[in-house]
């Protein structure tokens, strides 16, 4: 009888978050369903990468050049134990975190519509798993995004705005709103790794220069940030969530800043757990801020679309986002409010209590995933 086979889509190792999001799936699809097989699709990273965390793969491709791909990879990877064909696999769980959105235009859903039409994929379920979605305002992006919603047994908005838009191209069936689930995830912190002492982590984003148009603005907003922690005695250090990407953030800041520590792991479970060490942060990285406030870690949020605004509600603390990078009065005033000690500790209640809805929530989500799956794995 042939294994459980669920495919994971959506996620890689081209930054942490993205990994982190694979990393809650499978330990729960494990953990619910032994002896499962988890598939990721072959743009997910490397082989050495697809292997650190028992993923196999498909000779399937994606885009323009998809069936070319898939038909050169069928026979060049045929006999490899590490790969399968996608005619395998039972059901798609994508948690793409926010791909599908007037933002990113239209190829990503045509991809994985295009993907989900194939006749060997037509007996498997869709989930789209808690992601920010929308706006869709460009009418191509809106046409393939609702085939893409039509497809899927189930999906899960990440918060009320991308409900909202959801609902608006006129999906209702199966449409509900669940938190981010990595909320969930367990942070680790080897004995090898060294942190700074009493140190207020910022973690940058190179999207805040490409996606806002306001690149100069947030460039000044860290270099004040750093110098007003350092005018009330505390110690900066930079955390990349993006080891690759945001570092040319910190290339950005100027000589005054090269001094700073900057820490990051391969692992994104070890950068939660550093998180979690920190007073308090400043971030721009989703992902980085919910590691932090999961932990009820306080973050002073600054971003680039709907899903901050979003994040900060979830967790109770809408005033610590930051809309306007040029208010530096409004950072200055956080920044001397998160080094009280008393204020800190009180506002980390506040969280900590949302984290454990949201924690919740999440327990709530993966029930009606887990039902979907075993629907999809019956013979």
């Amino acid at each position: 009888m042939k294994p459980l086979t669920i495919e994971i889509n959506g996620t890689g190792t081209h930054n942490r978050g993205a990994e982190l999001m694979a990393i809650a799936i499978a330990d729960r699809m494990r953990a619910t369903f032994p002896g499962v097989r988890l598939v990721v699709p072959s743009q997910y990273g490397s082989q050495a990468d697809r292997k650190k965390h028992g993923f196999l793969t498909t000779w399937e491709f994606m885009g323009r050049l998809g069936p070319i791909k898939s038909a050169w990879a069928a026979i060049a990877w045929r006999g490899r134990p590490d790969v399968i064909s996608p005619a395998e696999v039972d059901i798609v769980l994508d948690a793409s975190g926010f791909a599908f959105s007037d933002q990113w235009g239209a190829s990503r859903p045509r991809k994985l519509v295009r993907t989900m039409v194939r006749p060997y994929r037509s007996r498997q379920q869709l989930v789209l798993l808690p992601q920010a979605l929308g706006p869709f305002e460009q009418p191509d992006v809106a046409d393939w995004s609702r085939r893409m919603f039509s497809r899927a047994s189930l999906v899960c908005a990440r918060d009320s705005q991308s409900f909202s838009c959801v609902k608006g191209l006129g999906v209702n069936r199966a449409l509900k709103q669940y938190p981010d689930f990595t909320v969930t995830v367990s942070p680790r912190l080897p004995a090898d790794v060294v942190l700074p002492e009493r140190f207020c982590a910022i973690v940058p984003n190179i999207r805040m220069l490409d996606k806002t148009g306001t690149g100069d603005a947030y460039l000044a907003f860290l270099r004040h940030a750093v110098d007003a922690m350092r005018k009330q005695g505390l110690n900066p250090a930079f955390v990349l969530h993006d080891a690759e990407e945001d570092r040319a953030v910190l290339g950005l800041m100027g000589p005054k800043y090269t001094d700073l520590p900057v820490l990051t792991h391969a692992d994104p479970r070890v950068l939660k757990g550093m998180l979690g060490k920190a007073d308090f942060v400043i971030g721009s990285r989703f992902h980085a801020l919910v590691s932090s406030l999961s932990q009820g870690v306080p973050c002073i949020g600054a971003g680039w679309s709907h899903k901050y605004p979003e994040l900060f509600r979830d967790f109770a603390c809408p005033d610590l986002l930051i809309p306007d990078l040029s208010n530096l009065d409004a950072l200055d005033g956080l920044i001397d409010n998160l080094q009280n000690e008393v204020f800190r500790a009180s506002v980390s209640t506040e969280i900590s209590s949302a984290a454990s809805v949201l924690k919740a929530k999440t327990e709530e989500m993966w029930r009606e995933v887990e039902e979907k799956v075993r629907s999809a794995g019956r013979p």
